[in-house]
Parts: C-alpha cells; sequence; structure tokens
C-alpha cells in the first residue's frame, strides 16, 4: 500500500522541477540511496499512478517499481520536453502489456510487440461449466461419419492424461493445469518443439501449478517428446500426446509409468 500523500509532494508535478531532480539524482552512482529527495519522488510516483495500477488488476507496489524503472530511463531526463509525458506513456504501456500477457497467456514481450492481438484466453480452470464438455464448437466432425464426432472432448483428454500422471504420483490437480496448459499452448504453436520451447522457458506455469523446475522440464518432454532429432520416430521422441492421438496403448506400458513416477514431484509420491 502506498503512504499517505504529502502535500509538498506537489511539486513534482512540474516538469522542470522533475527533471532538475532528475539530473542531480543520477549525478552520483548512488543517487537514489542519497539524495535527500529520492525516496520522496519515488513515493509520489507510486501514489499517482496507483490508480492506474488497480485499473489493469495490478498491486499499488507494481506502479512503485514501473515508475522508478521509467524515470531511471535517460530519454526521460534528457529527451523529452516533458519527462511526466514519458513516464505516463512508459507505466501504461507496461501495465497494458503485462496485463494481455496474462489474458493471453504469452510472455510480456509478446504482449510489447502486438503478439495474439486481440485474443483473450481462458483458462479451464477457472470456470464453473467448461464449455469444452458441451459446446460443438470445440468438436470436429468426420466428414465419413454421418453420426458426427463421438470421441472425447479436449478437456476430457486432459483429464484422461492427467489420470495417468496421477496413478504414478503426481498430484491430480497440478497434473490437470499442467497438461491443459501444455495442450493450450501446443494448439498456439503449432507444433511440438515450438510448444516445449516457449514452456520450458516460461516459469509462470511451472510456479501456478506448484511444480518443481525438474519435474516440469521432465513433464513436458514426456508429453511432447524430447528435442531430439535422433529419437523423433522412436516411442520417447513422439511424446504421450502424439502417442495417444495415434491410438497406442499407452496405460499398460510399462516404461510410461516408470518414467511418469521418476519425474513426480517429491520423487513420486503424491
Amino acid at each position: 500500500m502506498t503512504q499517505p500523500r504529502d502535500p509538498s509532494w506537489d511539486r513534482f508535478a512540474d516538469p522542470d522541477y522533475l527533471r532538475s531532480a532528475l539530473l542531480r539524482i543520477h549525478q552520483s552512482d548512488d543517487g537514489w540511496r542519497t539524495d535527500p529527495e529520492a525516496d520522496e519522488l519515488i513515493r509520489y510516483a507510486a501514489d499517482r499512478f496507483a490508480g492506474l495500477a488497480r485499473k489493469h488488476g495490478l498491486e499499488e507496489t507494481d506502479a512503485m517499481s514501473v515508475a522508478f524503472e521509467a524515470m531511471r530511463n535517460p530519454a526521460t531526463r534528457y529527451g523529452a520536453a516533458d519527462p511526466w509525458g514519458v513516464i505516463v506513456h512508459a507505466v501504461a504501456t507496461t501495465f497494458r502489456a503485462w496485463q494481455f500477457a496474462e489474458e493471453a497467456l504469452c510472455s510480456v514481450d509478446t504482449a510489447r510487440r502486438g503478439g495474439l492481438s486481440g485474443c483473450r484466453a481462458e483458462r479451464m480452470c477457472e470456470r464453473d461449466q467448461v464449455p469444452l464438455d458441451c459446446d460443438p464448437a470445440f468438436t470436429q466432425a468426420d466428414p465419413e461419419a454421418p453420426g458426427g464426432w463421438d470421441g472425447p472432448t479436449v478437456y476430457q483428454q486432459a483429464r484422461h492424461v492427467a489420470g495417468l500422471l496421477a496413478r504414478n504420483g503426481w498430484p491430480f490437480d497440478s497434473a490437470l493445469l499442467a497438461v491443459e496448459v501444455v495442450l493450450r499452448k501446443l494448439a498456439d504453436s503449432g507444433s511440438r518443439p515450438s510448444a516445449y520451447e516457449a514452456l520450458r522457458r516460461d516459469r509462470r506455469w511451472r510456479c501456478a501449478a506448484g511444480i518443481p523446475a525438474a519435474s516440469w522440464t521432465g513433464l513436458l518432454r514426456l508429453l511432447l517428446g524430447a528435442p531430439s532429432e535422433a529419437a523423433a520416430m522412436t516411442s520417447t521422441g513422439k511424446g504421450l500426446l502424439l502417442r495417444l492421438a495415434l491410438d497406442e496403448d499407452v496405460e499398460t506400458d510399462p516404461a510410461v509409468a516408470a518414467a511418469i513416477a521418476l519425474i513426480a514431484p517429491g520423487g513420486g509420491r503424491a
């Protein structure tokens, strides 16, 4: 929570005063720690942008950190006629990128570049009723079958894979969330190697599911296949999801059970 507003902070609203304060603070390598006005300026900026942070679903402390980074930018104190204009633009852009990245399940860098514009991802675990179970838009009809598609939905497949993981040492809820994330990223990426690399670098979903790093990497290899050309046509290279799509029997495969237990969080103990 921000500090109570001090009326004396209003002097920072003057662009010229702000510029002179920033120039003085940056004259010293340790100016943000030693300058008598530095702390007041940071608290003023946090107070100024706290409402905008709340609007984007962020914490008030985020306003402090983002505004601080904007004030450290040389362009703010040297290149702008109005330093506050630069800071406001930088803070608003960062907040929008953070919010969009959260909604679209993408990285902040992708959000800044405008990737997946207009897309808002809906997480299955956030819904009371999952539309994948009942909405025909999420099924694909077989043109050779007059009765249409009667196979499992995507959500049912996710629960099926999560159940297989749970029977071999994984907590079911963590496994279900992880499988849903992998399936969604796989659909967005269009290829197993791309989905593997994107999820391997993104720690948010591993942390959200409460999965240790080693288990997360092992799960990605298990589901999407080992990213190696030499193993491409082997069971390890194809991955569990592709093997299931090819109707291979993985339920009774002892190698699959052993691999799942080996990478389970807690050493195979649910």
